[in-house]
């Protein structure tokens, strides 16, 4: 299957050619600004947005002011709200009359986007005054209106919207109009009035000829069918419509995402499973292929993904596993290696939608493992519904484990567990246990069998916030008998073994900070982690109340509001004492360069790594990684380093002649509770090119994270071991002290990535 479009592909750059020939003619950029409209209304919003924007360049003031307000529009529908908003700001303030009523719509819809009902309200009560005898546009305000009522009062204004649509002449406006009705008012259970409103949709953009409108109401009046439980009828029309998509002429795969998927479970629910099958590869055939163009936006740190995408895969993932019940031998392996190729699709866009783009995973795409190093085991969980699916894989073969045990319990008992090490706490043997007998003993005598040394984990959902090396067998940590790998996914791992002769290190920390805290108390990064309505870190209580912490979170969320008192305050909470000494001890264990507070600014990195042929950066200084990439950021002593701002540093002329075979985040923390923000550590990864990464999951005691350091870098050069092998070195060391014996102390450092 292919997975991904080019970043930019051929057909891109041949409109793109067509837009700077029509520079000069006023004509040619109309017909051209009206391609790029058609194009976004057929879902094709990248391809939109790449043309509107070239268009804003004209010569022409008028066709730059509709190319402005187009775009933001575009941009609006990607879910892309803080670009859209000047973009049709300034198309709003420079029109007037219907024009202006248009962008007052748009803003009323972003307003809406955002949660500000109020705001909504008075835009749309303005277009309906400047829509002026233009009923559409008034009728349009009016359905905007609607859909931020209550529940309870939706039916009566969408009745009376309906019984007006009959005033917009043209056929094809007033189907869609009838389409948005119809649909909100299936959403409302107004049965009959979305019924007559999407029939009468189908019907007349049938007879205006305008497949996308047609398919798009077959696509209502299936769901509302479904809704209505009748799955015979809804099944029906779903057929209908894929095939009509698929007659008419453009692209309409993003509805055809949704008619296959609505076959494949409607299939599914009454038994004909190799059918469903292959409407849910249909589906998902379909969703690659478009996957740039689908906006995903986000709600509580929860990623529209969830709910919009991943089922689809999880669909076909229980199908194939259901087949796997009763296959035996070859036919089983392949199920298996089948199934995990497509949770590996789950992967990929769970990363894209992390850092918000998808050329950087592109690029970190190594290809689905073909085979699995002599000495390593691969553990892939998958959490569906109503069960935990584990499949095992090594030298020897695949296989796999099932545990009856719904998604809900699972994220109970892990959060719970998770908690309790978090805070340092006594009592978390109980939890390590349960997790340790669910996920890892029902392979326990393969592991001993076999001789195998490294445990290569890809955890799903709530199980990438576990610190697996803590699993408990009753008598042993897994730490002690494995070294544990974290990955995002198999095909963003490579497991070459690299050449550790003649390298260097750029080792930079920051032990006091400087400008930088101001510039985090007045950023949008600093207020999302001191947000008095966040969850409180785990870390105000246990072991964690008597050591001094590597902790970004608690020491924002525990100050007052912006003062030269408070900006003091801080930095000397966010002093890291021990840092001084780590970077003074690797400095003297690895060749390369020292950065340490007032040196280690952003632009002494650019330099350094413009400059340098460093193989490991090891960077001693706060970092955090929230829900997004956008949340995401590590500090240097001046400046904040963004996502972003790391793939610039980290892709400079020094870096690409000698990539970065190990970065390091010694003071890193990820958001408590929140399963998607340790994908950060693996974003870093992809965004610095990087091959692994030395992480932690939460806030680390100063002195426990020294110790780790020093003693991983010199298993590492001194032993040439693995990276994974020398990481559980280290943890061995803090296990037997008994200061630091409590899994607090040394089980939130992870690699990630190549551990070779």
């Amino acid at each position: 299957m292919s997975i991904f479009r080019s970043c930019f592909s051929a057909f891109m750059l041949g409109l793109l050619l067509a837009v700077s020939a029509a520079q000069a003619d006023p004509q040619a950029q109309t017909q051209t600004l009206a391609r790029a409209v058609a194009l976004r209304n057929d879902g094709s919003l990248q391809q939109a947005m790449e043309i509107f924007n070239a268009l804003r360049t004209s010569d022409d003031a008028a066709t730059g002011l509709a190319a402005t307000g187009e775009l933001g529009a575009t941009l609006l529908q990607a879910r892309r709200h803080d670009e859209a908003e000047p973009l049709l700001r300034t198309a709003y303030e420079q029109t007037g009359g219907s024009e202006r009523a248009r962008y007052a719509i748009e803003l009323g819809n972003l307003a809406a986007a955002r949660r500000q009902v109020p705001q909504a309200l008075r835009f749309y009560a303005e277009a309906q005054t400047l829509a002026g005898v233009d009923s559409a546009l008034t009728l349009v305000a009016r359905i905007n209106q609607a859909r931020l009522a209550g529940r309870a009062e939706r039916p009566a204004l969408l009745a009376a919207i309906s019984h007006d649509l009959a005033s917009i002449g043209e056929p094809l406006a007033r189907a869609r109009a009838r389409l948005s009705v119809g649909t909100l008012a299936s959403e409302a259970g107004s049965w009959q009035l979305a019924y007559s409103n999407l029939d009468q949709a189908r019907t007349l953009a049938a007879q205006a000829g305008h497949a996308r409108t047609e398919v798009e109401a077959l696509d209502g009046l299936a769901q509302l069918y479904e809704a209505q439980g009748r799955q015979a009828d809804a099944l029906l029309l779903s057929r209908h419509g894929s095939a009509r998509a698929l007659a008419a002429p453009g692209v309409l795969t993003d509805i055809l995402l949704r008619l296959e998927w609505r076959q494949g479970r409607l299939l599914a629910a009454k038994g004909a499973n190799d059918e469903a099958q292959a409407a849910y590869q249909r589906a998902i055939a379909h969703i690659e292929s478009i996957r740039q163009d689908i906006p995903i936006e986000y709600e509580g740190g929860r990623s529209s993904f969830r709910d919009t995408l991943e089922p689809i895969y999880l669909g076909l993932i229980d199908l194939l596993l259901k087949k796997a019940d009763k296959a035996q031998g070859s036919d089983l392996a392949s199920l298996l290696r089948r199934t995990r190729d497509i949770a590996e699709l789950i992967k990929q866009s769970e990363l894209q939608d992390y850092l918000g783009e998808r050329c950087s995973v592109e690029s970190a795409q190594s290809g689905v493992q073909t085979g699995v190093t002599p000495g390593t085991a691969i553990f892939y969980p998958i959490v569906l519904k109503d069960r935990i699916e584990m499949i095992f894989e090594s030298e020897a073969g695949i296989l796999r484990h099932t545990t009856p045990m719904d998604a809900q319990s699972l994220r109970k008992l892990v959060l719970l567990y998770t908690g309790i090490v978090r805070a340092g706490n006594p009592g978390y043997q109980r939890g390590a246990g349960q997790l340790y007998d669910i996920l890892i003993r029902p392979f326990a005598s393969d592991l001993k069998t076999q001789g195998i040394r490294t445990l290569l984990v890809v955890p799903d959902g709530v199980l990438r916030l576990l610190p697996w090396a803590t699993l408990f067998d009753g008598k042993q940590f897994l730490v002690e008998n494995y070294a544990v790998v974290i990955n995002s996914g198999l095909s963003m791992t490579s497991q070459t073994a690299e050449s550790r002769k003649g390298f260097s290190a750029l080792i930079a920390g920051m032990a006091e900070p400087g400008p930088v805290v101001e510039k985090l108390s007045l950023s949008s990064l600093g207020a999302s982690i001191a947000d008095p309505a966040a969850k409180r870190s785990g870390t105000a209580a246990g072991l964690a109340q008597s050591r001094a912490m590597r902790s970004l979170s608690s020491s924002l969320r525990s100050l007052g509001a912006d003062s030269p008192e408070r900006i003091a305050e801080l930095k000397q909470r966010l002093a890291l004492p021990g840092v001084k000494a780590e970077v003074d001890a690797l400095s003297a264990l690895l060749p390369g360069t020292r950065l340490l507070d007032a040196t280690f600014t952003t632009g002494r990195l650019h330099d350094e790594f413009d400059r340098g042929s460093y193989r490991i950066a090891h960077l001693a200084t706060h970092g955090f990684f929230g829900s997004t990439g956008k949340q995401s950021f590590i500090m240097a002593y001046d400046d904040l380093i963004t996502m972003d701002g790391l793939q610039k540093l980290l892709q400079l002329e020094g870096v690409k002649k000698a990539p970065i075979e190990l970065l390091t985040l010694s003071a890193c923390e990820t958001a408590e509770g929140d399963d998607r923000s340790p994908l950060g550590i693996a974003g870093a990864a992809i965004k610095a090119k990087a091959k692994s990464v030395l992480g932690t999951l939460w806030p680390v005691s100063d002195d426990a994270a020294q110790q780790v350091m020093t003693k991983f870098y010199n298993s590492l050069v001194s032993d040439g071991t693995s990276k994974a092998e020398a990481l559980r070195r280290a943890q061995l060391v803090l296990i037997g002290d008994n200061k630091l014996d409590h899994p607090f102390f040394w089980a939130p450092f992870i690699i990630v990535g190549n551990w070779r």
